[in-house]
């Protein structure tokens, strides 16, 4: 899982700096710790992964960048588990707002984050309820 981390993070997250990236690993392995993560594998490899709390807070969703269809299928799979889902991703992750809008998310709120060099990112607090059907 770690490997796909570090094959697409910096692609979906490039505007941070690459400190901030490996604190965004660190994180991560933490994540991998105490939440329930969903796998998805090809020929025994790990092409994507979701996590995600009891609460449906989903805190990574990352897959490679060859495996169209991996991102939703994990969603689905994920629905098993979770009334609604709520996640975080910054305005800047273009794909990942596309991505989200395309499968029901809608944004409930927004802050700001500061990066390390006092940069503002704008961020999206995203919500959806089980069933939408907007990507099935």
């Amino acid at each position: 899982m770690l490997a796909v981390f570090d094959r697409t993070f910096w692609f979906s997250h490039s505007f941070l700096k690459r400190h901030e990236q490996t604190e965004g690993r660190q994180h991560l392995k933490l994540l991998l710790e105490y939440s329930k993560t969903l796998i998805a594998e090809l020929d025994d490899s790990v092409i994507g992964f979701i996590t995600v709390d009891y609460e449906g807070y989903i805190s990574a969703l990352y897959v490679g960048q060859s495996s169209i269809g991996v991102g939703s299928a994990l969603l689905r799979a994920a629905e098993d588990r979770h009334r609604r889902f709520e996640l975080h991703v910054f305005e800047e992750n273009f794909l990942a707002v596309k991505f989200c809008t395309a499968r029901g998310f809608a944004v409930v709120d927004e802050d700001t984050q500061i990066d390390s060099l006092g940069r503002r990112h704008r961020r999206y607090a995203m919500e959806r309820a089980n069933g939408s059907t907007a990507y099935r």
